[in-house]
C-alpha cells in the first residue's frame, strides 16, 4: 500500500510539473522568427506594456568573449538596441555592479536613462549549465538628471545556457515602462524590436578578435584564454 501511495504521488507531481511547463509556454506568444532569432511576447495584467523575450542559438567556442564584451562599456551602443551610452558607477563585486544607461529614442520622444543593478549568476548542475545577468531596477540610486527622463521601471535578463558541442542558447528579456507620455502601442513596438536587434548584433560582435582569448577568474567558463593550471568543471 505504501508503495502504491508513493507511485501515485510521483505520478501526480509529474503531471502537475508538465502542466506548469505547458502553462509557462502558453504565456508567451511567438511574434517574430527570423535569422534564427525567436521573439516572444507576454502580456502583464499589472502593466499597459508587454514583456518581450528574444532567444537564439549559435556557436560560442570562447565563452569568456561574452564577458569581455560585457566589460567593454563603450561598445554597448554597437549591439544593445537603443542604448546610447553605458557606464558603471558602483561595484560590490565583479558579479554585482551598478550601471547607468542612456538611450536615444526617435523624435519627438525625449531621451531616457536607466539606473540598474546587474547581478551575475552561474548555474552548474547536472541538469543545467548557464550564466545569467539579471538587471534590477534601481531608479533612486543616482540623483535625478534633468537632461533625461528616467525609466520608472526596467528589468531584464541576458545570458546563455550550454547545449553541448560549444553551442549555446542566448536569451535577452526586457520589461520596462519608459515613463513620460509615450502611447503604449508605440512603446510596445519599440520593445518588440529590442530583443531581435540586440541578439543579432551581439552574436556577430562577440566573435571579434579583441574579445577572444581572455580569462576572468570570477566565472568558470570554457575558452582558450583559460589557464591550463586552473582546476574546475570547465577544464573537463
Amino acid at each position: 500500500m505504501d508503495r502504491l501511495i508513493v507511485l501515485f504521488l510521483a505520478l501526480f507531481v509529474a503531471i502537475f510539473a508538465r502542466a506548469a511547463d505547458s502553462d509557462e509556454l502558453e504565456d508567451w506568444k511567438l511574434v517574430s522568427d527570423r535569422n534564427d532569432i525567436q521573439v516572444y511576447m507576454k502580456h502583464r495584467d499589472e502593466s499597459r506594456l508587454k514583456t518581450f523575450r528574444g532567444v537564439t542559438r549559435f556557436t560560442l567556442a570562447d565563452e569568456y568573449s561574452l564577458v569581455a564584451l560585457l566589460n567593454d562599456y563603450p561598445s554597448y551602443p554597437k549591439w544593445l538596441h537603443f542604448v546610447d551610452s553605458a557606464e558603471e558607477f558602483n561595484r560590490i563585486s565583479p558579479l554585482d555592479r551598478s550601471l547607468r544607461f542612456t538611450t536615444q529614442l526617435p523624435w519627438p520622444l525625449a531621451d531616457r536613462e536607466a539606473v540598474l543593478r546587474a547581478k551575475v549568476t552561474q548555474t552548474m548542475t547536472e541538469d543545467e549549465e548557464s550564466v545569467m545577468v539579471d538587471l534590477i531596477n534601481r531608479p533612486d540610486a543616482l540623483p535625478p538628471n534633468n537632461e533625461y527622463i528616467r525609466f520608472p521601471e526596467m528589468t531584464g535578463k541576458l545570458g546563455f545556457r550550454r547545449l553541448g558541442d560549444k553551442e549555446v542558447e542566448m536569451t535577452y528579456e526586457l520589461i520596462l515602462d519608459p515613463g513620460g507620455y509615450i502611447p503604449a502601442w508605440i512603446a510596445n513596438i519599440l520593445l518588440r524590436d529590442a530583443p531581435y536587434f540586440t541578439l543579432e548584433r551581439l552574436r556577430r560582435i562577440v566573435s571579434k578578435p579583441e574579445y577572444q582569448n581572455h580569462y576572468y577568474d570570477y566565472l568558470d567558463l570554457h575558452g582558450p584564454g583559460r589557464p591550463a593550471a586552473v582546476v574546475g568543471s570547465s577544464s573537463k
